[in-house]
């Protein structure tokens, strides 16, 4: 009954918060209206293809996105646990005379919300899963069985926190029963790969072994949902089964032995709470502080006035990872590259893929970043000098992602050695493009892009600046055709990125000229 009571109150709370912010009611009618509108037009747009792709490939690609969540579980549990509350729930629901049993279920509950966020972007991919012969219907079961695994997952990572919190050994069991997971799937691809010495067929055996059709969660999601989706409704509801028996059963299992999951859950939602309140407040080194180790081998920054900056970041990048600019994403970017072009040969492809995650991550930069701190501020230089330096290290990090991604995925799929070139230059020259867009948004927002209304106008003018490059290139491009249409449809994109962005940081030097601006009240 109190459960119920607290999850009313929520909805109506959140509800009246909308009404007295009609910025943000727009935005939610905006979002609601494009999402429903985006799955309308995947419903009727989806075509019928007569010779669709063994289903056993559909397998192996929602295995391989549960197994990085898999994998994120594991990391999670290993630190802090998962953020199952929030920090109104600590003060509030924790303190109160609820059953433990029932404060958990409520947090189960939670878990489901987000999971179901988490996973939208899967209702949008029926054009892509139509090759496997998947209408909406099996999108559908799809994003459910996602939303089971990550709820499923969250608990493993709760149950892992409570057994190896404030211990050493048992966190390295943790990894050798991780390894030993994962390692099976490894020796057997490896196995297969060099009796038969094709990568594909290795591949093929892999998704169909016992060793990936019984890899926990991960294994039984895949397996469950494409044997739902051909028909075998025993075998697919039997795996679908074994992960609700194995979520209901770690539940259980952290009632009965009256683990104390409010101390340790406590620890993921206030460092979330925290970093989101240093974000709000515009502390970004509180906001991305981190615990893992820094190892320093080398001290000292080169370079004079607003270059020191680059020389700074580069010092930095290198504390934080050996390998500078090969961080996790980039290599996951490399490995999806390689992936798509064995498959097809065209690049622009890939390169309209890794262009549009880069609209997301372009704002993690370290340039924007240093727009918290008052050094930049101190240095007696132009604003458009320190701003271009302050960023060059984010540009160099684009380009050898581009020389990597493309590079690699134009050998496999031996496409023409400009062509390469181009869409390098071209993956290039958006992060500078995207970074003169932020810099002028930061400059007349004020840089609150905490608010939802902001951000939802933010992708609109990146769109809309891009548009006047991006159609004469496609139009310019098609009626050319081949190769040279091509490289004359980059060159013109790239060109009008180059002008873009040179153009919006030198309108937004005057972001450097208070030194309040980037700090984001909190009322």
């Amino acid at each position: 009954m109190a459960l119920g009571y607290i999850v009313y109150k929520s909805i109506i709370n959140s509800l009246k918060e909308l009404l007295k912010k009609p910025g943000k009611l727009v935005l939610y009618i905006l979002v609601l209206a494009f999402l429903v509108g985006m799955i309308l037009l995947t419903i009727f747009t989806s075509t019928y293809v007569e010779d669709p792709a063994p289903m056993f490939w559909f397998a192996g690609i929602l295995f391989a996105l549960i197994a990085m969540f898999v994998v994120l579980a594991i990391i999670k549990g290993l630190s802090n646990g998962d953020e199952i509350f929030g920090m109104q729930d600590v003060n509030l629901l924790f303190v109160s005379p609820v059953s433990s049993r029932k404060v958990l279920l409520y947090g189960i509950l939670r878990l489901a919300k987000v999971s179901f966020f988490a996973g939208f972007f899967i209702l949008f991919q029926s054009s892509m899963l139509a090759n496997f012969g998947v209408n909406f219907g099996g999108v559908l079961l799809s994003f459910f069985g996602f939303i089971l695994s990550v709820i499923v997952l969250s608990i493993v990572s709760l149950l892992i926190y409570s057994i190896t919190n404030g211990s050493s050994k048992r966190k390295a069991i943790v990894k050798v029963m991780a390894f030993v997971l994962f390692a099976p799937l490894v020796i057997f691809f490896g196995a297969q790969f060099l009796t038969t010495g094709d990568i594909f067929v290795a591949l093929e055996l892999l998704i169909q072994s016992p060793f990936l059709t019984f890899f926990p969660i991960a294994g039984w999601t895949a397996s469950g949902i494409t044997a739902l989706l051909s028909g075998e409704m025993l075998i697919g509801f039997m795996f679908i089964a074994a992960n609700v028996l194995l979520g209901v059963g770690l539940t259980a299992y952290i009632l009965l032995s009256k683990l104390d999951y409010y101390e340790d859950t406590l620890v993921a939602t206030e460092t979330a709470f925290e970093k989101k309140r240093a974000l709000a407040e515009g502390d970004m080194n509180a906001a991305t502080a981190t615990n893992k180790k820094v190892k320093v081998t080398r001290t000292g920054i080169s370079g004079q006035g607003a270059n020191a900056l680059f020389y700074k970041h580069l010092r930095e990048r290198f504390r934080q990872n050996r390998f500078a600019f090969l961080p996790i994403q980039t290599l996951a970017f490399i490995a999806g590259a390689a992936v798509f072009a064995s498959f097809a040969d065209d690049l622009l492809i890939i390169l309209q893929i890794v262009m549009w995650i880069q609209v997301f991550l372009i704002g993690t930069g370290s340039g924007l970043k240093e727009t918290y701190s008052h050094y930049i501020y101190m240095i007696p230089e132009s604003s458009f000098r320190k701003i271009l330096w302050s960023n060059m290290e984010t540009v160099l990090e684009t380009l050898v992602e581009g020389v990597l991604i493309f590079g690699i995925a134009g050998f496999i799929s031996q496409t023409n050695v400009l062509v390469i070139l181009a869409c390098i230059v071209a993956y290039t020259l958006f992060s500078l493009f995207l970074l003169g867009v932020n810099y002028l948004f930061m400059r007349f927002t004020g840089a609150n892009l905490s608010k939802g209304l902001l951000i939802f106008i933010y992708f609109l003018v990146v769109a809309i600046l891009i548009l006047p490059g991006l159609i004469p290139a496609i139009i310019v491009g098609s009626s050319i055709g081949d190769t040279t249409g091509i490289l004359i449809g980059l060159l013109i994109l790239s060109g009008w990125q180059l002008l873009v962005g040179l153009v919006c940081l030198a309108l937004s030097k005057g972001v450097l000229h208070n030194c309040d601006m980037p700090s984001m009240k909190v009322k």
